[in-house]
């Protein structure tokens, strides 16, 4: 008698086979590649795009992917009412996916983002761990690059993951319409949300959000570049004459580039991929057709009217959920992680918010764990010493316009050394800035 193989095992288990797969393009391939497999796929479809939709995501992150996928089936602009609803309903979500599948209006978009969000993790960790790299030599310390630069482990991978799920389900909550100003209603209900979660898991939303507009003021630039060689009338100046308000190149949208990166982050990480992922000029139009929401979208949501790092507020918040004691190191995504317990040691927790961060969010410091930091050197320094070394330099250029005229030439000059508020400028161009270029 001849061996089972993969197409003559019974319906039922080709069914177990299917569940199990890791990812929906991986699904689709073995769908492609048999007949005999996409028949039982048919006849079972919405559970098995449910079980492979949610086996993309680490098993600690369920919840939250479960929240993004609920939130995808709210209409935009969501109405501040139904924002707040939402937000207060996190926890009480039915999360029992294993047990049924999922409608199709609400598994589809899933199994699109599913996909996205993976390309950010990893480019996260490319980026990240390159800045890790870059502050090492910077600092003149001894790094195991082989460890430094090694993949992601479960653990650092569901924390990036959840993070991104966080980022995207707050995407789509308050996203504002192009042209339109963010209400004081949406702001309140979008810092409810950030307060619904620990202080460490702001963090990673906040070193999310860095990351992104580190990416986003890259493309900014070298989109600037390009049109620094061409032509006045090339297509691509001409585009930039054509923008929603202004000339897309003039001094004065510059002052307002950094409110076009907030409403593109707000348009959520598919758009924002296929920005990175776009080159030449449709890159550009992706950029200079957008108009802005005026306000900015995360920023005022990670800090309150005061400027005050929602970091801290959060920790006054959440009062009593921390202990101080060191046990939260584990397999856990709700676990301290070592890059918090690191930068906080040593403190009570009501004193984690009273000094900057801004320097260690710029490389993810809450998501990695302590064999990756070991690599790198830093947990043998003071945090207080690592954590002055800002990557928020983009050259402060200034506009093409204002180049091309004369200005200040190509950019104003970035002195290296310590800033009025005792932290450092590196000079490594890591194309990160922060709104109107001032600092945390």
């Amino acid at each position: 008698m001849s061996s089972p193989t993969l197409e003559t095992l019974t319906p039922e288990v080709q069914v177990q086979i299917m569940r199990n797969i890791g990812s929906v393009p991986a699904l689709f391939s073995l769908l492609r590649a048999s007949p005999r497999y996409y028949q039982v796929f048919r006849n079972q479809k919405e559970y098995l795009l449910t079980q492979v939709a949610f086996n993309q995501f680490h098993p600690g992150v369920i919840e939250d992917v479960w929240n993004m996928a609920k939130v995808s089936q709210i209409p935009q602009p969501v109405p501040i009412d139904d924002a707040g609803n939402f937000i207060c309903n996190m926890a009480l979500l039915d999360n029992d996916h294993q047990q049924h599948s999922m409608h199709a209006s609400v598994i589809v978009p899933l199994c699109k983002i599913g996909p996205t969000i993976s390309w950010f993790a990893e480019d996260y960790r490319q980026s990240s761990i390159q800045l890790l790299a870059d502050l090492g030599t910077q600092m003149e310390i001894k790094q195991e690059s082989d460890i430094l630069h090694a993949e992601y482990s479960i653990t650092e991978k569901g924390r990036v993951q959840r993070a991104l799920c966080r980022f995207e389900t707050f995407c789509h909550l308050f996203f504002v319409p192009e042209g339109e100003e963010v209400d004081i209603g949406y702001r309140i209900e979008a810092r409810k949300y950030m307060l619904s979660y620990l202080a460490d898991d702001v963090e990673e939303i906040a070193c999310i959000r860095d990351y992104l507009v580190r990416r986003l003021w890259g493309v900014f630039e070298s989109i600037e570049e390009r049109a620094m060689q061409e032509d006045p009338n090339s297509t691509l100046r001409r585009l930039g004459k054509a923008s929603r308000r202004f000339d897309w190149f003039s001094g004065y949208a510059k002052l307002y580039h950094a409110d076009y990166i907030e409403y593109i982050m707000s348009r959520g990480l598919r758009f924002i991929q296929e920005v990175l992922e776009a080159d030449g000029l449709r890159q550009a139009e992706l950029i200079i057709t957008q108009s802005f929401a005026r306000g900015f979208f995360i920023s005022h949501a990670l800090s309150d009217e005061s400027g005050k790092d929602l970091y801290h507020i959060s920790l006054d918040y959440n009062a009593g959920t921390y202990d101080g004691e060191g046990d939260y190191i584990g397999d856990d995504l709700d676990a301290l992680t070592q890059g918090s317990l690191w930068a906080h040691h040593h403190r009570i927790p009501a004193d984690w918010g009273r000094w900057p961060l801004k320097g260690l969010r710029d490389w993810g410091y809450v998501f990695w764990d302590k064999r990756r930091l070991e690599a790198s050197g830093l947990l043998n320094l003071e945090p207080e010493d690592v954590a002055v070394y800002l990557f928020n330099e983009h050259k402060e250029r200034l506009s093409v316009e204002d180049r091309l005229s004369g200005g200040y030439g190509e950019h104003r000059p970035v002195v290296f050394g310590r800033n009025p508020e005792g932290r450092r400028r590196s000079s490594i161009d890591t194309y990160c800035v922060l709104p109107n270029g001032e600092p945390f």
